[in-house]
């Protein structure tokens, strides 16, 4: 069962990189599974601090891989 956080990550994710809901799992990795590059890590980072109203220090960006991660980000921000 997944929690608000997750789901809301989750389409956001699904939007960005133009997939469909059930395209994206917590376990994927943003490099290597979705082709991201930095800049999509920047964005959806961007994107995070919007949505949830947080702020994301520029030390936990580095470590965010994985959909897991971001959704984990957000679960401890807010």
């Amino acid at each position: 069962e997944m929690n608000k956080n997750e789901s809301i990550v989750i389409s956001m994710i699904a939007e960005h990189f133009r997939l469909k809901l059930d395209e994206v799992e917590p376990h994927m990795n943003l490099f290597d599974d979705l082709d991201a590059d930095s800049l999509d890590s920047v964005e959806l980072v961007l994107e995070v601090e919007k949505r949830f109203d947080v702020e994301v220090e520029d030390d936990k960006i580095d470590s965010v891989q994985t959909v897991q991660d971001i959704i984990n980000l957000v679960n401890d921000l807010s």
